[in-house]
């Protein structure tokens, strides 16, 4: 594959894979507001919530890692195309 259509398809993974962080992240940050103070929340199920907080934690975490994984791979290609199409000293 040649890295036009790597840092493309990348891209497109980086762009999706934000939403989704995003969607996921809230669900976790909510949870977790609940979870650390539930005096706040005197009729919220607990367990109902710790269990959406620790399911949704492992989706975040795959999103969050082919975000960052695509992330470098976008930061990476520019350099190693400069690289790669060097043109040669003129004497």
């Amino acid at each position: 594959m040649n890295l036009g259509k790597l840092s493309y398809y990348s891209r497109k993974i980086h762009n999706w894979s934000l939403w989704f962080v995003v969607g996921t992240g809230l669900i976790q940050v909510s949870t977790g507001i609940i979870m650390r103070h539930p005096a706040l929340f005197p009729l919220v199920d607990y367990g109902a919530i710790r269990f959406l907080h620790f399911q949704t934690a492992t989706y975040f975490s795959v999103a969050f890692a082919a975000q960052m994984i695509t992330g470098l791979v976008m930061f990476v290609t520019p350099w190693i195309l400069k690289h790669l199409h060097k043109t040669p000293l003129q004497p």
